[in-house]
């Protein structure tokens, strides 16, 4: 979105997008900590926008180059004694807590998880950018979504593979996908965006009034 200030820091509804992830995220029963990757320039900024929940919070730890790099120093920062380490984009502070939940109790299950929303646009095959080549079956896409997360032990595994292999991919159950197989698909909600770009603001900015109103969701 362009500026200074880290996409996450800034503000809907008064509250950071940081802060609303971090209160969604929590708000699973199943998740005891969080590790948050961050820029090291954001550190007092973050230290701020989670002072709220700074009981939880495990570690703060830089980035990486990478999407994948940045997944690692996360991983490798959570507790030695979790079963389940979840990956999630703070940009989707809308997420709900049930579907953190149905994730995190998935990837326990069979290894590997995700949050995804079944396609409902017609998805056309475009090789060169401009001509429609085929119609695909829109029944066999999903759209991912995070929380994606996997056994703790499999995510090591397959991070220190990645490493060796020099496999990078901006998707964390593509890791399980390319070393172990297919991850389960949890069915998520068209409400848990991405707030990346300004229209995302301000949709973003209506939503959470939607959610802070009396009645509402308070992810």
């Amino acid at each position: 979105m362009g500026g200074e200030t880290s996409k996450a820091l800034r503000e809907l509804g008064g509250r950071t997008i940081l802060a609303r992830s971090a209160a969604a995220l929590l708000a699973a029963p199943s998740v005891d900590e969080l590790v948050v990757v961050i820029r090291e320039a954001d550190r007092r900024a973050v230290e701020s926008a989670l002072e709220a929940h700074r009981g939880a919070i495990r570690a703060l730890v830089e980035g990486g180059a990478e999407r994948t790099d940045s997944v690692r120093a996360g991983v490798e920062a959570a507790s030695d004694d979790v079963d389940v380490i979840l990956v999630h984009d703070a940009a989707r502070c809308f997420v709900e807590p049930d579907h953190v939940e149905a994730v995190a109790r998935a990837a326990y299950e069979h290894g590997s998880a995700l949050l995804a929303t079944r396609v409902s646009d017609t998805l056309k095959f475009v090789p060169n950018g401009f001509l429609s080549e085929e119609s695909m079956d829109r029944d066999q896409y999903w759209a991912a979504q995070t929380p994606q997360g996997m056994r703790a032990a499999r995510f090591h595994d397959v991070l220190a593979r990645a490493e060796r292999d020099g496999f990078r991919t901006t998707d964390d159950a593509a890791l399980h996908e390319h070393y172990h197989g297919p991850s389960r698909v949890v069915e998520g909600s068209r409400n848990n965006l991405k707030v990346t770009t300004p229209d995302d603001l301000l949709l973003g900015a209506a939503l959470a009034t939607l959610v802070d109103r009396p009645g509402g969701s308070k992810s």
